[in-house]
Protein backbone atom coordinates (compact mmCIF):
# COMPACT_ATOMS: atom_id res chain seq x y z
CA UNK A 1 0.00 0.00 0.00
CA UNK A 2 3.12 2.18 0.49
CA UNK A 3 3.21 3.53 -2.99
CA UNK A 4 -0.41 4.46 -2.69
CA UNK A 5 0.60 6.27 0.12
CA UNK A 6 0.75 10.40 -1.55
CA UNK A 7 -2.85 9.75 -3.26
CA UNK A 8 -4.88 8.60 -0.23
CA UNK A 9 -6.89 11.29 1.71
CA UNK A 10 -8.91 11.30 4.93
CA UNK A 11 -12.36 11.76 4.04
CA UNK A 12 -15.87 11.79 6.84
CA UNK A 13 -18.95 9.99 5.23
CA UNK A 14 -22.16 10.93 6.41
CA UNK A 15 -25.05 8.05 6.82
CA UNK A 16 -26.76 7.78 3.29
CA UNK A 17 -23.98 9.81 1.31
CA UNK A 18 -24.07 7.93 -2.27
CA UNK A 19 -20.18 6.78 -3.07
CA UNK A 20 -21.12 5.28 -6.27
CA UNK A 21 -24.22 4.81 -8.57
CA UNK A 22 -25.05 2.32 -11.05
CA UNK A 23 -24.34 3.02 -14.40
CA UNK A 24 -22.12 6.40 -13.39
CA UNK A 25 -18.23 6.41 -13.47
CA UNK A 26 -16.26 5.58 -10.65
CA UNK A 27 -14.02 8.87 -9.83
CA UNK A 28 -12.90 6.91 -6.57
CA UNK A 29 -12.74 4.16 -4.08
CA UNK A 30 -13.00 4.21 -0.34
CA UNK A 31 -11.66 2.39 2.02
CA UNK A 32 -13.94 2.53 5.22
CA UNK A 33 -11.96 3.01 8.96
CA UNK A 34 -14.85 3.32 10.84
CA UNK A 35 -17.51 3.95 8.58
CA UNK A 36 -20.07 1.20 7.16
CA UNK A 37 -21.03 0.84 3.46
CA UNK A 38 -23.76 -1.13 1.88
CA UNK A 39 -23.55 -2.41 -1.65
CA UNK A 40 -27.32 -2.91 -2.94
CA UNK A 41 -28.83 -3.75 -6.27
CA UNK A 42 -31.67 -1.03 -7.23
CA UNK A 43 -34.97 -2.21 -8.97
CA UNK A 44 -37.03 -0.09 -11.15
CA UNK A 45 -39.98 -0.02 -8.80
CA UNK A 46 -37.71 1.47 -6.47
CA UNK A 47 -36.95 -1.98 -4.51
CA UNK A 48 -33.54 -2.49 -3.26
CA UNK A 49 -31.12 -5.16 -1.46
CA UNK A 50 -27.97 -5.25 0.10
CA UNK A 51 -25.45 -7.67 -1.74
CA UNK A 52 -22.19 -6.81 0.23
CA UNK A 53 -21.39 -4.78 3.74
CA UNK A 54 -17.87 -3.11 3.41
CA UNK A 55 -16.42 -1.79 6.71
CA UNK A 56 -12.71 -1.61 7.57
CA UNK A 57 -11.78 -4.89 6.24
CA UNK A 58 -12.03 -4.13 2.40
CA UNK A 59 -13.13 -1.08 0.04
CA UNK A 60 -15.55 -0.28 -1.78
CA UNK A 61 -16.04 -0.05 -5.80
CA UNK A 62 -12.98 -2.20 -6.65
CA UNK A 63 -13.90 -4.01 -9.77
CA UNK A 64 -15.19 -1.24 -11.90
CA UNK A 65 -12.32 1.27 -10.32
CA UNK A 66 -9.35 -1.67 -11.88
CA UNK A 67 -11.27 -2.03 -15.08
CA UNK A 68 -12.92 1.50 -15.83
CA UNK A 69 -16.42 -0.36 -16.51
CA UNK A 70 -18.99 2.10 -14.90
CA UNK A 71 -20.47 0.79 -11.25
CA UNK A 72 -22.48 -1.70 -11.34
CA UNK A 73 -24.61 -1.19 -8.29
CA UNK A 74 -24.89 1.42 -5.68
CA UNK A 75 -23.00 2.17 -2.99
CA UNK A 76 -23.44 4.00 -0.24
CA UNK A 77 -22.80 4.47 3.77
CA UNK A 78 -24.68 2.69 5.80
CA UNK A 79 -23.00 3.90 8.98
CA UNK A 80 -21.38 7.32 8.64
CA UNK A 81 -17.50 7.77 9.85
CA UNK A 82 -14.04 7.83 8.42
CA UNK A 83 -13.04 6.39 5.34
CA UNK A 84 -9.96 6.95 3.24
CA UNK A 85 -10.15 8.23 -0.93
CA UNK A 86 -8.40 7.22 -3.52
CA UNK A 87 -8.76 8.23 -7.47
CA UNK A 88 -9.26 5.60 -9.47
CA UNK A 89 -6.86 6.35 -12.03
CA UNK A 90 -4.27 5.87 -9.27
CA UNK A 91 -5.54 2.93 -8.55
CA UNK A 92 -5.26 1.87 -12.14
CA UNK A 93 -1.86 3.20 -12.42
CA UNK A 94 -0.46 1.61 -9.61
CA UNK A 95 -1.95 -1.24 -9.64
CA UNK A 96 -0.58 -2.15 -13.17
CA UNK A 97 2.65 -1.60 -11.80
CA UNK A 98 3.08 -3.60 -9.05
CA UNK A 99 2.47 -7.26 -9.35
CA UNK A 100 1.86 -7.47 -5.29
CA UNK A 101 -0.43 -4.65 -5.38
CA UNK A 102 -2.48 -6.57 -7.68
CA UNK A 103 -2.66 -9.63 -6.19
CA UNK A 104 -3.88 -8.04 -3.19
CA UNK A 105 -6.38 -6.01 -4.92
CA UNK A 106 -7.66 -9.29 -6.35
CA UNK A 107 -7.81 -11.05 -3.27
CA UNK A 108 -10.52 -8.41 -2.08
CA UNK A 109 -12.43 -8.57 -5.13
CA UNK A 110 -12.81 -12.50 -4.65
CA UNK A 111 -13.43 -11.65 -1.25
CA UNK A 112 -16.81 -9.36 -1.84
CA UNK A 113 -18.08 -11.48 -4.59
CA UNK A 114 -18.14 -14.83 -2.55
CA UNK A 115 -20.09 -12.02 0.04
CA UNK A 116 -22.18 -11.05 -3.11
CA UNK A 117 -22.82 -14.81 -3.87
CA UNK A 118 -23.57 -15.77 0.02
CA UNK A 119 -26.00 -12.93 0.13
CA UNK A 120 -28.02 -14.21 -3.02
CA UNK A 121 -28.47 -17.55 -1.52
CA UNK A 122 -29.40 -16.27 1.44
CA UNK A 123 -31.81 -14.03 0.72
CA UNK A 124 -33.29 -16.73 -1.32
CA UNK A 125 -33.18 -20.12 0.84
CA UNK A 126 -33.17 -18.28 4.66
CA UNK A 127 -35.99 -16.75 6.90
CA UNK A 128 -36.59 -13.01 7.61
CA UNK A 129 -34.99 -13.86 11.21
CA UNK A 130 -32.28 -15.70 10.19
CA UNK A 131 -31.00 -13.00 7.14
CA UNK A 132 -31.46 -10.21 10.47
CA UNK A 133 -29.53 -11.70 12.67
CA UNK A 134 -27.11 -12.24 10.24
CA UNK A 135 -27.24 -9.14 8.93
CA UNK A 136 -26.87 -7.70 12.48
CA UNK A 137 -24.07 -9.67 13.37
CA UNK A 138 -22.07 -8.69 10.22
CA UNK A 139 -22.42 -4.61 10.90
CA UNK A 140 -21.54 -4.78 14.71
CA UNK A 141 -18.09 -7.03 13.28
CA UNK A 142 -17.89 -3.26 11.25
CA UNK A 143 -18.49 -0.49 14.21
CA UNK A 144 -16.85 0.05 17.77
CA UNK A 145 -19.09 -1.37 20.05
CA UNK A 146 -23.03 -3.08 20.80
CA UNK A 147 -24.78 -0.38 18.95
CA UNK A 148 -25.65 -0.55 15.77
CA UNK A 149 -26.93 2.96 14.36
CA UNK A 150 -30.04 1.86 12.09
CA UNK A 151 -33.52 2.19 11.63
CA UNK A 152 -35.89 -0.83 10.99
CA UNK A 153 -37.09 1.22 7.87
CA UNK A 154 -33.58 0.88 6.61
CA UNK A 155 -33.08 -2.53 7.78
CA UNK A 156 -36.18 -3.60 5.49
CA UNK A 157 -34.82 -2.28 2.37
CA UNK A 158 -31.54 -4.26 3.40
CA UNK A 159 -33.46 -7.05 3.97
CA UNK A 160 -35.35 -6.83 0.97
CA UNK A 161 -38.50 -7.53 2.99
CA UNK A 162 -41.51 -5.73 4.55
CA UNK A 163 -40.92 -2.80 7.11
CA UNK A 164 -43.62 -4.99 9.13
CA UNK A 165 -41.68 -7.99 9.05
CA UNK A 166 -38.64 -7.07 10.19
CA UNK A 167 -41.05 -5.54 13.05
CA UNK A 168 -42.30 -8.64 13.67
CA UNK A 169 -39.04 -10.40 13.76
CA UNK A 170 -37.35 -7.92 15.77
CA UNK A 171 -39.82 -7.44 18.70
CA UNK A 172 -39.17 -11.09 19.01
CA UNK A 173 -35.54 -10.86 19.09
CA UNK A 174 -36.23 -7.96 22.13
CA UNK A 175 -38.79 -10.28 23.61
CA UNK A 176 -35.80 -13.07 23.87
CA UNK A 177 -33.35 -10.90 25.42
CA UNK A 178 -30.98 -10.48 22.16
CA UNK A 179 -31.57 -6.84 21.25
CA UNK A 180 -32.98 -3.38 22.21
CA UNK A 181 -33.49 -0.93 19.95
CA UNK A 182 -35.13 2.82 19.96
CA UNK A 183 -35.58 4.79 17.14
CA UNK A 184 -32.22 5.27 14.77
CA UNK A 185 -30.27 2.59 16.87
CA UNK A 186 -30.26 -1.17 17.96
CA UNK A 187 -28.50 -2.66 20.70
CA UNK A 188 -27.14 -5.64 20.73
CA UNK A 189 -27.59 -7.43 24.12
CA UNK A 190 -26.72 -11.45 24.02
CA UNK A 191 -24.42 -11.66 20.67
CA UNK A 192 -23.77 -15.10 21.81
CA UNK A 193 -27.45 -15.75 21.28
CA UNK A 194 -27.73 -13.36 18.29
CA UNK A 195 -25.30 -16.20 16.52
CA UNK A 196 -27.63 -18.96 17.09
CA UNK A 197 -30.02 -17.24 15.40
CA UNK A 198 -28.28 -16.50 12.17
CA UNK A 199 -28.06 -18.97 9.52
CA UNK A 200 -24.91 -20.49 8.31
CA UNK A 201 -24.20 -18.17 5.95
CA UNK A 202 -22.88 -15.56 9.30
CA UNK A 203 -20.23 -18.19 9.75
CA UNK A 204 -19.04 -18.66 6.35
CA UNK A 205 -18.31 -14.97 5.55
CA UNK A 206 -16.54 -14.43 8.63
CA UNK A 207 -14.17 -17.48 8.23
CA UNK A 208 -13.25 -16.43 4.80
CA UNK A 209 -12.64 -12.55 5.64
CA UNK A 210 -11.11 -13.64 8.45
CA UNK A 211 -8.61 -15.21 5.95
CA UNK A 212 -8.08 -12.40 3.97
CA UNK A 213 -6.96 -9.86 6.75
CA UNK A 214 -5.03 -12.92 8.11
CA UNK A 215 -3.15 -12.94 4.34
CA UNK A 216 -3.26 -9.05 4.34
CA UNK A 217 -1.66 -8.47 7.35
Amino acid sequence: MAVLGPFLTETALSAGEVLHEVDQPIEAIFFPSSAVVSVVTPTRDGRSVESATIGFESVSGLPSALSGEPSSSRVFAQVAGGAIRLPAAQLRDRAFQSAPLLHLLLRHIEANISQAQQSVACNALHEAGQRLARWLLMTQDRVSGPVVPLTQEYLAIMLGVQRTTVTLVASAFKREGLIDYRRGAITILDRAGLEREACECYGLGKIRFDRLLKVAA
